[in-house]
């Protein structure tokens, strides 16, 4: 819909992106209505008269507001007023006669019709062409005028802002002539939206520049694909001089000059994957600038009694081991498997640093939103993920706190590090110039980190730091038979299908795991008092989306057995989905402000169609362990339906009861790093449906690929006179 009138008051405006939130007094109405409206729009000017496209949506926390989709800016309000404009200095030779003439013969809106179809100015009378000139230059001297012309090129108005921000009066300049340079300079714009408004305003595809960008762009997706930091160069060769027409050494010469890659013993390198390596090796090396003072051993001892006695635990040898490492290293990597005691150490050094440090400032991450509450929920010290510790603007993909903003935090304890990659790893330590002490902590069995490095596998395989491996399981309750088995994968020790108290196998033809899936998610749903404490403690998992036991089939027949269509719930079709109420759903994107994150699972508890709207919007309300979270057409895309996830969605979380799904149909997916984490994401019970082959295949064969890093290399290298 639209609203015209005008800004009467910014509440909020962001220099960087041009996000406003602003009050706006509605044109024509009988109350003085005001609005508070919020989107890209830039400064506003209060002068003048705005018409918003949008629609108009309720904010959990502000109440109603307006989401500014698109806004064009009125010149004039009335007739006279547009008469004055036109015949302003802006444009010679137009007086008040010819401005009336022209306004009658094309009425109010004549600017924004000239602006889409210039020869409308023929047929006014009298139009010479020195006045048709006149006019013409003067609305292209707008800059608003600029805006449309970019924006009829594919460049969003949101991307135009933060564009100007960067370049102000040399942004047509720079977008004209080299619109390539963009993607190094203004962050969160890549590639393909600067290619595709380069191509329509006509730059040569075999223009150096595009060549160079595209080639930039082709290494970096080239090594995202499969995790590396490098490839080699006579492979990023020849796929280049598959995808160009012009010279490929041409191309790398000049990636080279301005350094957007760096070549090395034959490989070639992302600049940021260099640098991160770089950086990473040598901070380690001279890490720390200035060390804690280590406490008195006596002292420690005791202090680890009393912490012990507090806690309700009893350390065994190797936990101890790793209690008192944590004091004696300066980085210390912890590494184990489910079971083996990592989280309780975490207690333990969390309690003595507050004894022993008392001043010292201590801060407890993880890689995702899921995994900073579960190590909350099992230490019970508050942790953060790494990119709310560093302040990121998902915006521009940039971090606050960085070696000029540094952060003030002595001990750092990172958990799930094997999920962390190295630019990540690398924009951390840049903010941590005053660190004294370090922690990893992770599972180096699992998977590796969706983005580019194998940071714990190469820091661990250095041997440059002390690390301590648990592998004894000390968890002897409920669920220990799932930790035996995953000790088992782990360690290659698994002959035969399991099927003890906490494991069963129920073998089954590829055509029949759907069905068996079904029988077994009912059986287990039994055990619960409501569906709704069913769907959120029973997880079906698998390893790939598309197939007949794949994820997004699974998700449809799931639905359909156990929520199925009734007059009695209320349902919201969207693309392809149809959610229901009562529908179990994963949330796909953090939105902190609603306190829900990716990986956290929800339950549809009620639809508002559109037609019963204040707003006339539909809207789906989601409770999330108890955050109600409202998401309208513009944000489902932020949730799906959580009947069966992926293994790597699950990674960070825990499931009691896990079903796991198992067709040779899998392929490449059925690989033992896979299904340890699989395996690993249930406490309680596990339940796995379908073929042996398939099992064995996959906790036998060890990843297909290598990712291809040299961090382990560059520490070697920092370390070498050590």
């Amino acid at each position: 819909m639209e609203i015209k009138g005008r800004f009467d008051k910014v509440i909020y405006y962001r220099e960087d992106n041009g996000y406003t939130v602003a009050v706006f007094a509605l044109q024509d109405s009988r109350t003085d209505e005001e609005v508070v409206v919020r989107g890209y729009i830039g400064k506003t000017e209060r002068e003048h008269l705005y018409v918003l496209e949008g629609s108009y949506v309720e904010h959990p926390r502000y109440g109603i507001q307006f989401e500014i989709e698109s806004f064009k800016k009125l010149i004039a309000d009335n007739r006279e007023d547009l008469i004055s404009y036109l015949s302003s200095s802006q444009f010679p030779g137009i007086g008040r006669k010819s401005a009336s003439e022209l306004v009658d013969a094309l009425g109010m809106d004549l600017i924004e019709r000239v602006r889409a179809d210039s020869s409308l100015l023929d047929t006014v009378p009298k139009m010479t062409a020195r006045r048709k000139k006149a006019i013409l230059e003067g609305l292209q001297s707008e800059q608003d005028s600029d805006n449309i012309f970019l924006m009829s090129h594919h460049l969003s108005m949101k991307n135009i802002i933060r564009i100007r921000n960067h370049y102000q009066d040399e942004t047509m300049n720079i977008l004209l002539s080299d619109p390539y340079k963009v993607i190094q300079e203004v962050g969160g714009i890549g590639f393909a939206t600067i290619d595709r408004f380069a191509v329509s305003v006509g730059v040569d595809p075999n223009d150096l520049n595009r060549q160079c960008a595209m080639a930039e762009n082709l290494l970096m997706n080239m090594c995202m694909r499969n995790g590396d930091s490098y490839l080699e160069l006579d492979e990023f060769t020849e796929q280049l001089m598959r995808e160009s027409e012009i010279s490929s050494d041409e191309i790398i010469d000049q990636l080279l000059m301005n350094r957007r890659i760096q070549i090395e013993c034959g490989r070639v390198y992302p600049i940021s994957q260099f640098d991160a390596e770089r950086y990473v090796a040598s901070y380690l090396h001279w890490f720390p600038s200035v060390s804690l003072e280590k406490p008195d051993e006596e002292m420690l001892r005791n202090s680890l009694e009393d912490v012990q006695q507090q806690l309700g635990i009893e350390y065994q040898e190797k936990q101890l081991e790793a209690v008192m490492s944590f004091f004696e290293n300066d980085l210390l990597v912890l590494t184990g498997g489910p079971g083996t005691g990592k989280s309780t150490i975490v207690r333990g050094m969390i309690e003595l640093c507050r004894r022993i440090y008392p001043m010292c400032s201590l801060s407890l991450l993880a890689p995702t939103g899921r995994a900073a509450k579960r190590l909350n929920e099992l230490t019970g010290a508050q942790a953060k993920t790494i990119h709310s510790l560093l302040l990121w603007d998902k915006e521009t993909g940039r971090f606050a706190k960085d070696e000029d903003d540094p952060l003030t935090v002595d001990i750092l304890i990172i958990d799930e590090f094997s999920m962390v990659d190295i630019y990540l790893f690398y924009n951390l330590l840049k903010a941590c110039g005053q660190l004294k002490k370090l922690i990893l902590i992770g599972d180096a069995d699992q998977l590796p980190s969706v983005a580019m490095g194998a940071v714990l596998r190469d820091v661990i395989d250095s041997e440059c730091f002390r690390c301590i491996k648990l592998e004894k399981i000390y968890r002897q309750k409920e669920g220990s038979d799932i930790i035996a088995l995953a000790s088992d994968i782990r360690n290659d020790c698994c002959q035969s299908v399991p099927d003890e108290h906490d494991v069963r196998f129920f073998e089954a033809e590829p055509r029949d795991i759907t069905a068996l899936t079904m029988q077994v998610v009912g059986h287990a749903l039994d055990n619960y008092d409501s569906l709704k404490d069913g769907f959120m403690n029973v997880q079906v998992l698998a390893p790939k989306h598309m197939g007949l036991n794949g994820i997004n089939n699974l998700n449809v027949i799931l639905q359909k057995r156990f929520n199925p269509p009734s007059p009695e719930k209320r349902e919201l079709r969207a693309g392809y989905r149809t959610f229901r109420q009562y529908d179990k759903v994963i949330q796909l994107k953090n939105q902190p402000d609603d306190d829900v994150f990716n990986g956290d699972i929800g339950i549809v508890e009620d639809i508002i169609y559109a037609h019963e709207d204040v707003n006339g919007q539909d809207r789906l309300i989601c409770d999330f362990d108890g955050r109600i979270v409202e998401n309208t057409r513009e944000t489902l895309g932020n949730i799906t339906h959580a009947y069966c996830i992926s293994v790597h969605k699950a990674q960070g979380s825990e499931y009691p009861i896990v079903i796991l799904p198992m067709d040779l149909d899998y392929g490449i997916m059925l690989q033992k790093r896979l299904i340890y984490t699989a395996v690993s994401r249930a406490y309680r019970s596990l339940i796995i449906i379908g073929q042996k082959e398939a099992f064995f295949k996959g906790i036998t064969t060890a990843d297909h690929y290598v990712r291809r890093t040299t961090l382990k290399e560059r520490l070697w290298e920092e370390f070498k006179d050590d």
